[in-house]
């Protein structure tokens, strides 16, 4: 009897992980970044990935695995100022976004 009970306990505990998987999947291959002043697109295309943009934020599902300090440069020169940033789940500090902002090139 405690057998069936483990093996239900434990088949539980994977059903629980596998369902938790793709939360952390998106979380690690998204991207999301709030702008110092609101865009007036609802979607843009950056390096393959589709932006969805809502007032002053906007979130990507996917997006290439660049390093963030490069990912952020290319955001900002393209959209202006960014106020916070985060790609494949790793967060950018204010000073961080502020070096970013100060090195980013604006499309021409």
């Amino acid at each position: 009897m405690r057998n069936i009970a483990y093996a239900g306990l434990m088949a539980c505990a994977l059903l629980a992980g596998s369902l938790a998987s793709p939360a952390l999947a998106a979380d690690s291959e998204g991207a999301w970044l709030k702008l110092k002043t609101p865009i007036s697109t609802d979607h843009f295309i950056q390096d393959g990935s589709v932006w969805r943009c809502k007032a002053d934020t906007c979130t990507a599902t996917k997006v290439r695995a660049l390093p963030v300090a490069r990912a952020c440069r290319k955001l900002a020169g393209q959209l202006g100022e960014l106020a916070a940033f985060n790609y494949r789940g790793e967060p950018m500090d204010d000073a961080a976004v502020a070096e970013c902002n100060t090195a980013a090139k604006p499309k021409s």
